[in-house]
């Protein structure tokens, strides 16, 4: 009885270290190099792309390629011993290893997918293998926490339908924030607070890049041709 009591409170507590922990070296490395802020493929005007971590498809996809070649063994070796009792049950254990490799190689090309791209008025949206779509900052009408390990945004418009989402240690996740703050800002008052200071744009590297140090929540919205310009709409 103490040993599973044991077991289980160091479950809760590396579920609840590691998070926190990956997110803290997130963020130092993001401090210490640059991403590229807009992604081949984004539209002119793009000021910057959301997407996931590259480490994050690498990870599924080796797992899922490591599940096939042992669904594959298991596999052979129920068909080389078809007499032995055994055979069935590793057949089906193989299936389901095959099935489950496949599975987390087609989750690890779904991530590489998935993106989002930051224009002046708009945001498109590309989810896994679903069709893009464009998102205009009009129809953010809530803006809900991730429930997730590592938190994060959940957009709907005024009906609740999920508009997109995005995991907190996404890369371009900070300029998102910005982004909400200053095109959804009733969305952004009603989830963060009306006492929470509006996100800084950029979140990194603005000095480097020419961009102002700070963005008020009054101030326009930069594009990467014309930072002084104010572009919302009249």
């Amino acid at each position: 009885m103490g040993t599973t009591i044991t077991s289980v409170t160091i479950a809760f507590v590396i579920a609840a270290v590691v998070p926190v922990v990956v997110t803290s070296a997130i963020r130092r490395g993001d401090r210490k190099r640059k991403h590229q802020r807009v992604l081949a493929g984004a539209a002119p005007d793009a000021l910057f792309t959301v997407r996931p971590r590259r480490w994050q498809r690498v990870i599924l996809r080796t797992i899922g390629i490591l599940v096939i070649v042992l669904g594959g063994v298991l596999l052979l070796g129920a068909a080389s011993t078809t007499d032995d009792p055994d055979a069935l049950p590793m057949g089906i254990a193989g299936t389901v290893a095959l099935l489950g490799g496949v599975a987390f190689v087609l989750l690890a090309s779904a991530l590489a997918r998935t993106r989002i791209d930051a224009l002046p008025d708009r945001l498109i949206v590309r989810k896994g293998f679903r069709t893009e779509r464009e998102v205009h900052h009009t129809a953010i009408a809530s803006i809900r926490p991730w429930t997730g390990p590592y938190g994060g945004i959940q957009a709907r418009d005024p009906e609740g339908t999920v508009l997109f989402d995005t995991v907190s240690i996404a890369i371009g996740y900070p300029d998102l924030e910005a982004w909400l703050a200053e095109r959804a800002p009733w969305a952004w008052v009603a989830y963060a607070g009306a006492g929470t200071p509006a996100p800084n744009w950029p979140a990194a590297g603005a000095a480097a890049q020419g961009w102002p140090a700070q963005r008020g929540p009054a101030e326009p919205w930069p594009t990467p041709d014309d930072t002084g310009r104010d572009i919302r709409p009249r």
